[in-house]
């Protein structure tokens, strides 16, 4: 590597990487590179099933060795898995030498031969843990080593939040549709109101509501008679549902983190349900007609009326965090369900229908 070369701010493209694959493969390249290692990897570790750990980002290794650690080699990477029941801590696998030969007894086969490996993990939920490796075939001397530990216990506060606002963002991306597209906070709780979750900024907004109670990691609402109702929608565990007007300040939504899409287990709690919190505001009349005289879905409403207002499928992409190919579906069904062969008709008629 060219000594000469400014080093590129690893917690800068942490701070850039939440919900751009380029960025996260461009991190584990500098960081494999600043510290003079072979390849480096993010795994996705889950701490029940072994079989299911799988290689979620990755810098020099091949494609084939993650394909034969999927189907075998992710049950025998013991490393691995030691490191997940120690988060936020930094490990050599060569310091332990007991692991390491039980690897060797196992058939274990690090990529491209690299016995050396450094190791953190940062947990993700009760099942899953992100894992963060650099490996190199070349042993580390002990300055190396002590140079190694240090550098990767700077970036755990900022690789620790990029991850979690990785998980945010795919969240944040999803329940804006159920919600007309804005939402001042939420929280994720289990059956019994349970907090699972919760950002530091939302739940500063959410506690100063005057319904709610939080304590002890426990959400809960003033009102018995609406907590109990909150309890029962959970209990159903089928669709969002919406409570309005509580404290004559906020709409209430409870959302099934199943009727979310696209979510892998390690992004989120599965059986967890959603709870946002909004300010009080009017229906907006335009998605009411669209889904009742047009039968559009909420998404595809929502969609709809941004196309209006920015009739651009990649910007439309851009501000709500949805994939292009989405964008242009949903369009492409709101235009058969409104019997229009055009954008420019759509345009017309949702104005149109807007302006009532």
């Amino acid at each position: 590597m060219d000594q000469t070369t400014e080093k590129v701010d690893l917690k800068s493209l942490l701070a850039n990487a939440p919900g751009n694959p380029v960025i996260w493969n461009r991190f584990l390249t500098e960081l494999a590179n600043q510290l003079a290692c072979d390849s480096s990897a993010l795994l996705v570790t889950d701490l029940i099933e072994k079989q299911k750990t799988h290689f979620l980002f990755s810098f020099q290794i091949p494609l084939d060795y993650q394909e034969q650690y999927q189907n075998k080699l992710n049950r025998l990477d013991i490393f691995n898995h030691f490191i997940s029941k120690f988060p936020h801590k930094i490990f050599y696998n060569q310091a332990f030498t007991d692991i390491y030969n039980a690897e060797l007894n196992s058939q274990f086969k690090p990529p491209n031969s690299q016995n050396h490996r450094f190791g953190l993990s940062i947990p993700c939920n009760h099942n899953h843990s992100l894992n963060l490796l650099v490996n190199r075939k070349q042993a580390f001397d002990d300055t190396e080593q002590e140079h190694l530990t240090q550098a990767l216990q700077c970036l755990i506060p900022a690789l620790d939040e990029a991850i979690h606002a990785e998980q945010r963002h795919k969240i944040n991306s999803q329940v804006i549709h159920f919600i007309d597209g804005h939402f001042d906070g939420y929280i994720i709780v289990d059956q019994e109101l349970n907090i699972l979750f919760s950002d530091p900024v939302y739940i500063s907004i959410i506690s100063q509501l005057d319904c709610v109670t939080i304590s002890d990691k426990r959400f809960g609402m003033k009102s018995p008679a609406i907590e109990q109702r909150l309890l029962s929608l959970i209990k159903n565990n089928d669709l969002p549902s919406s409570i309005h007007n509580q404290c004559h300040s906020c709409q209430i939504t409870l959302i099934p983190i199943s009727s979310l899409k696209n979510l892998y287990q390690w992004e989120c709690f599965k059986d967890g349900f959603i709870i946002t919190f909004t300010h009080d505001k009017e229906k907006n009349p335009a998605i009411e007609r669209l889904t009742e005289i047009y039968h559009l879905s909420r998404c595809e409403a929502v969609c709809a009326l941004q196309f209006m207002k920015t009739p651009s499928i990649p910007d439309i992409a851009s501000s709500t965090f949805r994939s292009q190919e989405t964008v242009r579906n949903h369009i492409k069904h709101t235009m058969q369900k409104m019997e229009v062969h055009s954008q420019a008709e759509l345009m017309k008629k949702l104005i149109t229908l807007a302006a009532l």
